[in-house]
């Protein structure tokens, strides 16, 4: 595969650094909760509700809400969609970064 191809492949929805790295943290676990993902990421609750936003309106990311001790409780998860978008990007960098052949 050229450098063109594999640049090709990159998915623009999955390569912005935030969200790249929410399904990257994701793909690592079953689901995750809305407060560990911001605490991991190190960024505010506005730019990851943000981004969340933009995963699940492409089909990559499932959101459940529910209350826990009378607390809200927000859960993130990967879809089957989300792991295999996931899955394709990371295949296209590590092709780029074999660089020339």
């Amino acid at each position: 595969m050229s450098l063109g191809e594999a640049m090709s492949r990159l998915n623009d929805v999955v390569n912005s650094p935030v969200r790249f790295t929410i399904m990257a943290a994701l793909a690592t676990v079953d689901d995750a909760t809305y407060q560990v993902l911001k605490e991991e990421l190190e960024t505010s609750y506005a730019l990851l509700s943000k981004h969340a936003a933009i995963l699940e309106e492409r089909g990559y990311l499932e959101v459940h809400k529910s209350f826990l001790a009378k607390k809200p409780q927000t859960v993130f998860r990967l879809t089957n969609a989300g792991r295999r978008a996931f899955e394709d990007h990371v295949a296209a960098l590590e092709e780029i970064q074999r660089g020339f052949r």
